[in-house]
C-alpha cells in the first residue's frame, strides 16, 4: 500500500554560495528583506508586528537604574537596546548582539545587530564555518552587486579565554580582531520563518487591496473605458537630441495627454474638450461593464485581516477591538492583555537569559543584583475599576433631574448602550 503525501513546497530553501562563503537565507538570499516589505506594506501585520514587540519589551527591566547604562561608545543603553532586540525577536524570532573584547578577554563594548543583515558562514568551507557573515545590502536594494570586501565575518559568540585567544592569533592580533556574535535562533543550524510565515501571502493580498483602493480614488473612479479613434502616424521626430535612444517610443498627442488630466481625484468630474474635423475622426468611447467587486473585497478583506491576526497570535481585542458597552470591553482588553503577556512570556524570559549571560562577561559589573527580569505589559489599563466607575456615573444619570431623553442619548451615545435597552432604564 502506498501513501499518498502532498506535496507542500518548503517555505525557504538553503542552499552553500561559494562566491561568498555564506549559506543563502532562501533561493534569492533575500529572504527577511522580502518579508520585511510584506509587513511593510500590510498595515494589519505591522500592527501586530508592533503589538507583539510591546508586549515582549514590556515595561523594561524590573531594576529600572539598568535602563540608562550606557554598553558601548555611540551611547547605546540597555533600554534601547532591549527594546531593538524585541523588535526583531518579535518578527523574525531570533537576534543579533555584537560583543567586542579587550586585552583581558573581557567585553568591552555590546552592539545591536540587524538580524536581516546576519547570514550563516558556509559549513564546507573552512575560513567561514562557525562564523556569520554582515552585509547590510543583501537584497540589493543599494546597489547591484553584493561587494565581497564590504562582507564582515564575526566569529561565534564563546566567551571562553581560550577561545578568543586563539580567535585572535587567527584574525593577526588585537587590532585585527573583530569580535564575537551573539546570534539566538530558534534553530539548529539553520535558518528561522518569520513569526507569521504560514499566512505572509496575506499580507500580500491586503497590501494589494489598499493598492487597488488607491487607484480607484486616484482615478476619480471612473468606470472603465474603451477608447475608438483612427490609427495616427507616426512621423520621424528629429528634434530630439535623444532620438536615437528613444525612437522607438510613440510621443502622446494631445488627446492622449488630456485624457490623463482628466484622471484623479483632483480633476474628476470636470469638462473635457475634445475637437475633431468630421465625422470619421470622432473618438469613441465605450464602457465595458465590469464585475461589481466590492462586497467581494470587504469579505477578503476581513478574512485577510483575521488570518494575519492569528498569525502572529496576538489576542484579536488589541488589535480591531469591536465597540461595544464601556462596561464590557475593558474586562475583555483586560483578559486579552493576560492572554498575550502569557503568550510572550518565552520571548521575555529568553532576553533576560541573554542579557544575564552576555553581561556577566562585560568589563564592569552594570548589574550587581543580577536581576535582569523584564515587567510585563500592566493590565491596569483595562482594570475592572473602569467598569465600576462607569456603574457610578450611571447610577448618578439615573437619578438625576434631567429629561429622560437625554438620559437616553446619554446612555447610547457615551456608554455604548443600545436604544432600547437605554429606554428600558429611563421608564
Amino acid at each position: 500500500m502506498k501513501t499518498y503525501l502532498p506535496q507542500i513546497e518548503r517555505r525557504i530553501l538553503v542552499r552553500p554560495n561559494q562566491t561568498y562563503g555564506i549559506l543563502n537565507y532562501d533561493l534569492d538570499n533575500a529572504y527577511p528583506q522580502r518579508m520585511l516589505e510584506l509587513v511593510a506594506a500590510s498595515p494589519t501585520a505591522k500592527d501586530c508586528w508592533n503589538k507583539r514587540a510591546k508586549f515582549i519589551t514590556g515595561n523594561g527591566f524590573e531594576v529600572k537604574a539598568l535602563s540608562k547604562q550606557i554598553v558601548n561608545e555611540k551611547g547605546l543603553t540597555l533600554a534601547k537596546l532591549l527594546k531593538a532586540l524585541a523588535a526583531d525577536k518579535a518578527l523574525f524570532t531570533g537576534f543579533g548582539i555584537h560583543a567586542n573584547y579587550n586585552a583581558n578577554f573581557k567585553i568591552s563594548s555590546v552592539n545591536y545587530v540587524k538580524f536581516e543583515d546576519i547570514r550563516l558562514g558556509d559549513t564546507d568551507n573552512e575560513d567561514t564555518a562557525d562564523k556569520y557573515a554582515l552585509y547590510s545590502d543583501w537584497g540589493r536594494k543599494t546597489w547591484k552587486n553584493i561587494m565581497r570586501s564590504k562582507i564582515t565575518f564575526l566569529d561565534k559568540y564563546n566567551p571562553d579565554p581560550t577561545i578568543i585567544q586563539q580567535q585572535v592569533a587567527d584574525a593577526g592580533g588585537w587590532e585585527h580582531y573583530k569580535g564575537q556574535l551573539l546570534y539566538f535562533n530558534p534553530e539548529v543550524d539553520d535558518y528561522p520563518l518569520i513569526e507569521a510565515d504560514s499566512v505572509w501571502e496575506d499580507f500580500e493580498t491586503e497590501a494589494g487591496i489598499k493598492i487597488f483602493n488607491n487607484r480607484e480614488v486616484t482615478t476619480g473612479f471612473l468606470p472603465s473605458t474603451m477608447l475608438f479613434m483612427q490609427a495616427r502616424r507616426e512621423e520621424a521626430d528629429n528634434s530630439r537630441p535623444d532620438t536615437d535612444e528613444y525612437g522607438g517610443i510613440n510621443t502622446p498627442s494631445q488627446l492622449e495627454k488630456d485624457l490623463g488630466a482628466f484622471q484623479g481625484t483632483k480633476s474628476a468630474q470636470k469638462i473635457i474638450v475634445i475637437e475633431y474635423e468630421d465625422e470619421s475622426t470622432k473618438p469613441e468611447f465605450k464602457a465595458y461593464p465590469i464585475q461589481n467587486n466590492d462586497k467581494l473585497f470587504e469579505t477578503t478583506e476581513r478574512s485577510v485581516e483575521a488570518r494575519i491576526i492569528k498569525g502572529f497570535s496576538v489576542p484579536k481585542e488589541l488589535i480591531n477591538s469591536e465597540k461595544s458597552s464601556g462596561l464590557s470591553n475593558g474586562s475583555e482588553k483586560k483578559e486579552a492583555i493576560i492572554e498575550f503577556n502569557d503568550n510572550t512570556t518565552p520571548d521575555r524570559l529568553e532576553l533576560s537569559e541573554t542579557f544575564s549571560e552576555l553581561f556577566s562577561h562585560f568589563h564592569i559589573n552594570i548589574n550587581p543584583t543580577d536581576n535582569w527580569n523584564i515587567i510585563p505589559v500592566p493590565s491596569l489599563i483595562a482594570d475592572d475599576n473602569i467598569g465600576v466607575k462607569a456603574g457610578s456615573s450611571i447610577n448618578d444619570l439615573l437619578l438625576s433631574n434631567i429629561p429622560s431623553k437625554n438620559k437616553i442619548a446619554t446612555l447610547v451615545h457615551a456608554f455604548g448602550f443600545k436604544q432600547a435597552e437605554a429606554e428600558a432604564m429611563c421608564p
